[in-house]
């Protein structure tokens, strides 16, 4: 049987076939990765100079690891470096991230690799002001593509530091906005690599490894899940402390200045400008009310829907995911809570998963990893991680999912009573609610354009409104309404075509498997 590679491994033309994403795309990467890697190792030398100039060490005491150590992750590559002989208090290995420029749409949407990085740097920077008890790694500096460059103040000379602290001291006296932790540090060399990037620490296996490593194997064991969940609560609370006045995205200026005024940056956002689909979502685009966030996102679905190939197969997929788009539009506003509407918003992780969850042996957090995608949410929208029952975001329902979620907010009330916060809501009140609005759903469905239908359907409508939806439901009159259905002739040679194209794709490989 021929089979084609993708990122996470081979894929057969009937799985391929299968896969609700543009695999025809995504068959476009491992040669992307092969080119982009060999243009990192060509510049092993720039590497090493951008790791001294952000330590302030002589770059011949930097070593870059060569690519069979580095690690790719969906949306960056980490390469790993190590400082000899450094001094006290001078770190010993580091990565230098990058972002993928082929994941990140910077080939359909330029700038997109310098707006993550921004973001990222500044939800570091930020977390370090608001949030310190949040373990996070150390960010020592960041690199964008135009070759500017910003270096966390301790790696700088003593009179750089002292200027930096006086300036921070009285504008924090006058009341005026105050420069970050991280300042302008250019140097000559960093427009020849013509990339962005972070300098960050790297967390050592003796300090503890990915969640996901000891998941399925630990998962069940009621002392490890509790110290687990207890340091979840804690990281929430915590960023629920501090409110913010609009839905949006951190963003780090060329002078080390955070401003809350970047689009909510989310896996969604860059995936579906990664593909070259429609997106009305500017960058400076930030949101008041939450109505508009999710009207955002179900607009962003609505243009998947009609531009992305292999979305409709069939006239019922057709009624079924337009249907749901429309139903949705009418339904969601009503599950709202009037009163956080416009706010609170607080910083949320949205790319929590067990892979940037760094534990030790007893599950002890001991660092958040991967920042990116955090973001000013809707304090409605922080909820127990879905993956907490051990299931996909599609495959959980009320009933298997209830005792995993009780168990999270018992926790979290806990933690609440022993922190002492003083906050106008108790989170644990306003997650209460949202599993009982079914908010919790909401919030699930509109960060996942493949299964927003499935849970839409199958999770909110039955559990919320009682209607029971089968194989009898006819979703026609609602896929109608939408005004859409002159185009789903179009929708169907579409995904024709993007079949034929897949099974000459798979027929090239055969051949080629054959001369060789």
């Amino acid at each position: 049987m021929a089979t084609r590679e993708l990122l996470s491994g081979p894929i057969t033309l009937s799985g391929a076939k299968e896969k609700g994403s543009n695999v025809i795309h995504q068959l476009e990467y491992p040669g992307l990765q092969r080119a982009f890697f060999q243009r990192l190792q060509s510049q092993c030398q720039l590497i090493r100079a951008i790791v001294a100039h952000h330590l302030g060490v002589d770059p011949a005491h930097c070593d870059v690891s060569p690519p069979e150590y580095w690690r790719r992750g969906s949306f960056n590559v980490c390469v790993p470096a190590r400082v000899e002989a450094p001094d006290p208090g001078q770190p010993t290995f580091v990565m230098v991230r990058f972002p993928l420029p082929y994941r990140v749409g910077e080939t359909t949407r330029p700038g997109n690799a310098d707006e993550k990085l921004r973001c990222e740097a500044a939800t570091y920077a930020w977390l370090q002001e608001h949030c310190p008890s949040v373990p996070i790694p150390h960010l020592y500096g960041v690199g964008l593509a135009t070759g500017q460059q910003l270096t966390h103040v301790s790696r700088l000379p003593w009179w750089s530091r002292w200027l930096h602290g006086i300036q921070r001291y009285f504008r924090i006296l006058l009341g005026y906005p105050y420069p970050t932790h991280y300042i302008p540090h250019n140097s000559s060399f960093s427009t020849s690599l013509g990339l962005g990037y972070l300098v960050i620490e790297t967390i050592p296996d003796t300090e503890g490894r990915m969640l996901s490593a000891s998941w399925e194997e630990k998962r069940k064991d009621d002392r490890l899940q509790y110290n687990l969940q207890r340091g979840l609560a804690r990281i929430l609370l915590s960023l629920a402390a501090v409110p913010l006045p609009r839905i949006g995205a951190f963003r780090l200026d060329d002078t080390g200045y955070i401003h809350l005024d970047n689009r909510p940056l989310t896996t969604e956002v860059i995936m579906q400008e990664n593909e070259n689909l429609p997106l009305e979502m500017p960058r400076h685009k930030t949101y008041a009310c939450v109505d508009d966030l999710v009207h955002a996102h179900l607009d962003a679905f609505h243009n998947r829907l009609l531009h992305q190939p292999n979305t409709v197969a069939t006239e019922i997929d057709w009624q079924f995911e337009m249907g749901g788009l429309v139903a949705a539009r009418a339904i969601f506003p009503k599950m709202l809570q009037n009163d956080l509407r416009s706010g609170p918003f607080v910083c949320s992780l949205t790319d929590l998963h067990r892979s940037n969850i760094i534990v030790d042996d007893d599950w002890n957090i001991m660092r958040i990893i991967d920042l990116e995608y955090a973001c000013s949410w809707p304090l409605e929208f922080q909820h127990p991680p879905y993956w907490l029952g051990g299931q996909c975001a599609d495959e959980i329902d009320q009933t298997s999912f209830s005792p995993h979620h009780d168990r999270f907010i018992q926790i979290l009330e806990e933690q609440e009573e022993l922190l002492a916060l003083r906050t106008p809501r108790k989170l644990s009140s306003v997650m209460r609610h949202a599993w009982a609005s079914g908010v919790f759903w909401l919030a699930l469905a509109i960060q996942d354009p493949i299964a927003f239908s499935s849970i839409f359907w199958y999770r909110i409508l039955p559990y919320q409104f009682q209607l029971t939806i089968d194989h009898t439901t006819d979703f026609t009159l609602l896929a109608d309404l939408s005004g859409w259905a002159h185009i789903l002739q179009k929708k169907l040679q579409d995904h024709d075509q993007y079949s034929k194209k897949l099974d000459n794709l798979f027929e090239e490989c055969n051949d080629e498997a054959s001369k060789s």
